[in-house]
């Protein structure tokens, strides 16, 4: 007979398991401690107060950073100089675009005048405040009041912030929650600058049409009403076969680039009975004048497809000499308002405009729609003058403002 072992009793589990660097848990009360170590060179139990690990991380890390005489005297230029030697990098920590890299490189010249001796650990709202009276000095404003240019400026601060603490070089972002200076009242939206109706806008662009060097910002006008598109958008337009081919016509529809990573979103804009009459009018007057330029929109210069700026330019001389303020960037919501008044719904206008939101912008950025618009209630705005002769005329005048342009000097300033 095997002799038989007395059972034993099961080993407790340790008083302490360490769960994190630095981190333990108690057995009996779940809390988590770290182990400093005392002046006199003895280890001890501190708790972080907290069962919860991410908690009592954040904690830990505090105290050390606290503990740290480099940490915790770093100064706002220190933060800014490292944002700029990484490179301006995004939440992602990725590349920023050229065009928002050039701004980021701006504001950081200008912050590190304020706030470049300034410690982290000393910013506040407060100081926020102090840099809005500074930053609003008539010494400093080129044009404006200086509201939406400290705020801009300070969101490049907080991108800086949010990288160093991205990094590990700060603990807390001290702007996440920072004032905003431009009151909401004064945001203009571009709804607010669009034609009414197709009449409005062959105005405006028989104005550019009036012009031999602004006939092409005419066309330039229309296609974007006409396609939603923006103005770096619709430049990539070309009428050679290059390899991207954008402006290349597919049946009804023509295909397009779009910017903000929207690009395969929907390449293409459709051919309705509006682009149809401005594609066959631009052909004419394309290779009438410029027959060897490979662009859609050709500068009067040669060589080139017309500046991106030229457009707005065009719009704001106009407005001063006493038109109504269009811009741009308008037109886009021009084409929001037709595509809606003709009962289109804000989730097919998303798609058709390039956003991935299925529609939740649109009420915000463009305004809100009518319900029985989309009933068939809306007041069906059309692409075309409703008189036919209003765009003959447009024509006539495209074709005379480019054979004057033949006689004038290509040294005239750019349009």
């Amino acid at each position: 007979m095997l002799d038989q072992v007395a059972p034993t009793e099961k080993e407790a589990p340790p008083l302490w398991t360490q769960v994190l660097d630095g981190i333990y848990k108690n057995r009996d009360s779940g809390m988590l401690y770290e182990r400093p170590i005392l002046p006199n060179g003895i280890r001890t139990w501190r708790s972080l107060k907290t069962k919860n690990q991410k908690h009592a991380y954040e904690e830990l890390h505090r105290r050390r950073t606290n503990g740290n005489v480099a940490l915790s005297q770093m100064t706002v230029g220190e933060v800014i100089t490292r944002y700029e030697a990484d490179g301006y990098l995004d939440r992602d920590l990725a590349k920023r675009t050229a065009k928002t890299e050039s701004d980021e490189k701006r504001h950081c010249k200008t912050l590190r005048l304020f706030w470049g001796a300034i410690k982290v650990a000393n910013v506040s709202d407060i100081t926020s405040d102090d840099y809005a009276r500074w930053r609003k000095d008539p010494k400093r404003l080129k044009q404006g009041t200086g509201d939406r240019i400290t705020d801009r400026e300070l969101n490049t601060l907080n991108n800086a912030f949010r990288y160093a603490k991205r990094r590990g070089l700060i603990r807390l972002n001290p702007l996440a929650n920072r004032p905003k200076y431009q009151p909401t009242n004064a945001v203009h939206h571009c709804r607010e600058f669009m034609p009414g109706d197709a009449e409005q806008l062959h105005a405006c662009a028989a104005l550019l049409f009036g012009h031999p060097h602004s006939a092409v910002l005419g066309f330039q006008t229309l296609f974007e009403a006409y396609t939603g598109l923006r103005t770096c958008e619709v430049l990539k337009w070309r009428t050679d076969s290059d390899a991207d081919g954008f402006g290349y016509v597919m049946g009804q529809f023509v295909r397009v680039w779009r910017c903000k990573n929207q690009h395969l979103v929907n390449p293409y804009v459709n051919i309705h009975d509006g682009m149809v009459e401005l594609l066959a009018a631009h052909k004419a007057w394309k290779k009438e004048h410029y027959p060897e330029s490979p662009w859609f929109f050709p500068s009067h210069f040669g060589g080139d497809c017309v500046n991106k700026s030229g457009l707005a330019n065009a719009l704001r001389r106009l407005h001063r000499n006493g038109g109504k303020k269009f811009t741009s960037h308008a037109m886009r919501a021009f084409y929001v308002t037709v595509r809606r008044s003709q009962g289109a719904t804000d989730a097919l206008i998303a798609h058709e405009i390039g956003h991935q939101s299925g529609g939740a912008t649109l009420a915000g950025t463009y305004g809100g729609v009518p319900p029985n618009w989309l009933n068939g209630g809306g007041p069906n705005l059309k692409w075309l003058p409703a008189s036919k002769r209003a765009w003959s005329v447009l024509n006539d005048q495209a074709k005379s403002a480019a054979t004057k342009a033949r006689s004038l000097p290509t040294s005239t300033p750019s349009m």
